[in-house]
């Protein structure tokens, strides 16, 4: 009997102790569990974080690709209007040339002393001496100077975008008779053969521009008799419609 009851207690201390080595290993296998559980959530929380980093660098990539394109598109654009605008300034330029040559062959019968016609950044130059136009200190046009400024009104007449200012000079002697000084001669001058252009040759008045520049312009210089007689003289001074020259700058600065 007591060997029975022995290996009775034997075999019960064996399975308590099966059962203690168990569920120590049940409960190590459950935190393994949880922490793998804990590694898998942290480390899906990281791919999900990534994806959001991806979502946004593509974004960004398509915002960048946006911006470039547009502004390929606004190069393109101003380049196209640089090539207008170009191909319209040489385009003045040939009009304001052949402008020049035709004033210049009209007034070819006037002696080269009294009339030039120049071409110069966009704009032509008539300067006519006042040799051919006044008598000293006065503002009554000659017959010569008025067969002149008819001869340029013929020309100016043919098209009428071109914008006329006329310009007197004097030399530096004080001339004090009929009017106040000098600088009040020159804008007389001018006065003058604006009013011939509009009244007799019928240039319109709204082309028309006087002003006087007296002895502050020379082009020659005043110490001698020469230099005085180059330096009186009346320019009439011509500048094309840049109205489509100015479009197209605004354009290409509004991109």
């Amino acid at each position: 009997m007591k060997k029975v009851l022995s290996a009775s207690l034997a075999c019960f201390a064996a399975i308590t102790m099966m059962s203690c080595g168990t569920g120590k290993k049940l409960k190590a296998a459950n935190a393994e569990v949880a922490r793998l559980d804990s590694l898998n959530n942290s480390l899906n929380q990281q791919i999900s974080g990534l994806k959001d980093n991806v979502n946004d660098l593509n974004a960004q990539k398509d915002a960048l690709n946006a911006n470039l394109n547009t502004a390929r598109q606004g190069m393109a654009n101003q380049q196209k209007q640089m090539q207008a605008l170009q191909g319209t300034l040489q385009s003045q330029r040939k009009a304001m040339e052949d402008l020049r040559t035709k004033i210049a062959d009209a007034l070819n019968k006037f002696k080269s002393d009294e009339v030039q016609v120049t071409y110069k950044d966009g704009l032509v130059y008539v300067s006519l001496q006042d040799k051919l136009l006044f008598k000293s200190g006065s503002a009554v046009l000659d017959d010569r100077g008025k067969e002149a400024l008819g001869t340029v009104a013929s020309v100016l007449n043919q098209d009428t975008s071109i914008k006329i200012m006329v310009l007197g000079h004097t030399d530096s002697v004080a001339f004090k008779k009929s009017y106040k000084d000098n600088w009040q001669l020159s804008t007389e001058r001018a006065n003058t053969i604006v009013r011939i252009l509009r009244d007799s040759y019928s240039v319109d008045p709204a082309r028309l521009t006087a002003a006087g520049r007296s002895k502050y312009a020379p082009v020659a210089d005043n110490a001698t008799p020469e230099g005085r007689a180059s330096n009186r003289r009346t320019e009439i001074i011509l500048t094309p419609d840049l109205s489509e020259v100015w479009n197209l700058v605004n354009a290409s600065t509004q991109q």
